[in-house]
């Protein structure tokens, strides 16, 4: 994320007849010194430019719902300030699990409008009734995108495009079309209840990619912290593991960064099996186990996958 993407989606995606919104979550620390903090914000564009949106779960302490800031309407165009600002912000938060900047939003509707579709949209169905998901924060809308299939289109109308930061470190567009959206049914549900658990993942996994470790034949060398779909990829590894039988986080986790940093195929291996197996009976962690093997161990391992055909 960087000024030029945030200034070239200002230019190129948003519309001049359009407003051009920026989402803000006090739940993230921001500094009172800071411009981008709701007062500064409010003193800068004046207190209607700032909506909340009425988070349900968040009904007793409505300072910490989310804002929408109204940056430019029609007739007044977006501060250059702002928009690289609230990007440089965006940047620096690629590491934590709260983010202050939620993303960048290009509407013809009213602030009020987009405020109470952001609320609708996280209204995810259950067997029996809803639940709310703050489905805005950056994670949880990557992963709620990520369950539609190709070509799809979420119900992301009124909004025309939707900027926002990804786990990846980069970022991604959303395009809403009206009367085209589809509603999202029981599978967004069930990913976005094990948000926590990716957001676990993902921190892990960029401490490990930091590290100097000496045998990582799978570590991700790209440009970015993580490599595309990120979050989509730390769900997956999630499934594998419960598939396997763990259910303890620190071992689901555990499994899931050797994979991601080793080899994909990781759980097929006898070795890995019967360690699997062990902390399933909750004989022993699985970090414990795996702590007990060196770099050759591993090399013989993934050595030994690679043989029988298992791609990496």
């Amino acid at each position: 994320m960087t000024p030029a993407i945030v200034q070239a989606f200002a230019s190129e995606q948003h519309s001049p007849s359009a407003s051009l919104y920026l989402l803000l979550d006090p739940l993230a620390d921001c500094a009172e010194g800071d411009p981008l903090h709701l007062e500064a914000l409010r003193h800068t564009l004046g207190t209607d430019a700032l909506t909340r949106l009425r988070r349900p779960d968040l009904d007793h302490t409505p300072h910490a719902c989310p804002v929408l800031v109204t940056l430019a309407t029609a007739a007044i165009k977006p501060s250059e300030r702002l928009l690289s600002l609230s990007a440089l912000r965006a940047k620096e938060d690629e590491s934590r699990s709260k983010r202050y900047v939620c993303g960048w939003l290009s509407s013809a509707a009213i602030a009020a409008t987009v405020s109470t579709h952001l609320i609708e949209l996280g209204q995810l169905p259950l067997p029996a009734g809803k639940q709310f998901s703050p489905v805005y924060e950056p994670l949880r809308l990557e992963l709620l995108a990520a369950t539609l299939k190709r070509g799809e289109i979420g119900s992301w109308w009124p909004i025309h495009h939707w900027l926002f930061p990804t786990s990846s470190g980069a970022s991604s567009l959303l395009v809403g079309q009206p009367d085209t959206g589809i509603a999202f049914g029981l599978r967004a549900t069930a990913v976005q209840q094990d948000a926590a658990l990716v957001s676990s993942l993902l921190s892990t996994w960029r401490h490990a990619c930091r590290l100097s470790l000496t045998y990582a034949p799978g570590r991700w060398r790209g440009p970015t912290l993580l490599p595309p779909q990120a979050a989509a990829q730390a769900y997956k590894q999630i499934l594998q593991a419960r598939q396997m039988g763990l259910v303890n986080q620190q071992d689901i986790v555990t499994l899931a960064l050797h994979t991601l940093m080793l080899h994909s195929r990781l759980h097929e291996h006898i070795d890995v099996r019967r360690f699997i197996e062990k902390a399933v009976r909750n004989e022993m962690s699985l970090a414990t186990q795996f702590t007990a093997l060196n770099d050759q161990s591993w090399q013989r391992i993934v050595s030994e996958l690679t043989l029988a055909g298992a791609h990496p």
